[in-house]
């Protein structure tokens, strides 16, 4: 009975641990942090109405799982917030992690399979004055496309925590998809993030 109940559990660990996502260009920290508690969310969208969209359908995932998760708009209604913002912010209301999505440049053609890379990324250690500064100024400058302009893109997702200069913990790619297509945002994005953070531990139902 015992060796049955420790092949059943090795089994279930190994299903989970082996799991696919349709997510690709994963890289996740190597240091496993304790379950995040509270989560940020940043869409870098000069859009107003597509910022609010994607922040609005990740914190709905999110909190449909438990975890407690707020869009940024809400702090930052009239532009996007710069790297200290969202720092000042996050220390003061006890965030202790942020998602950020951005879209990936069109000609992007980096791991597209969702194996995870093992080299770490330069300056996954100092995220908020690099990563996120850089996507910040790349989408406060970006053209807004009309919805039906839009062609199929890739948006990249991070996990960041909020202590000192942010530590990257995890990113990856969506699949191809409209800014707007709501119904694909919800199935191919949310739910396979918030399904990929709850089985690499991330975060935790309550």
């Amino acid at each position: 009975m015992r060796l049955a109940r420790f092949m059943f559990v090795f089994a279930a660990v190994a299903a989970i641990s082996c799991a696919k996502t349709n997510l690709t260009n994963l890289w996740r920290s190597e240091d496993k942090p304790a379950p995040l508690n509270n989560i940020m969310v940043v869409a870098l969208e000069r859009d107003p109405e597509l910022r609010q969209m994607w922040e609005d359908a990740i914190v709905a995932e999110f909190q449909a799982n438990g975890v407690m998760a707020r869009p940024e708009y809400t702090m930052f209604p009239n532009a996007l917030p710069d790297s200290q913002q969202v720092v000042v912010v996050a220390h003061r209301d006890n965030y202790d992690g942020v998602v950020v999505t951005h879209k990936l440049p069109g000609a992007y053609k980096e791991n597209l399979d969702n194996d995870y890379a093992k080299r770490a990324p330069s300056g996954a250690g100092q995220y908020w004055r690099g990563w996120y500064h850089t996507h910040f100024v790349q989408s406060s400058n970006a053209p807004i496309v009309k919805k039906d302009d839009e062609k199929e893109e890739r948006f990249q997702i991070d996990l960041a925590n909020t202590a000192g200069g942010g530590t990257l913990l995890w990113t990856g790619s969506s699949p191809p998809l409209k800014a707007h297509d709501q119904e694909k945002l919800a199935k191919d994005v949310c739910g396979e993030l918030v399904a990929e953070f709850l089985r690499r531990g991330y975060v935790e139902k309550r």
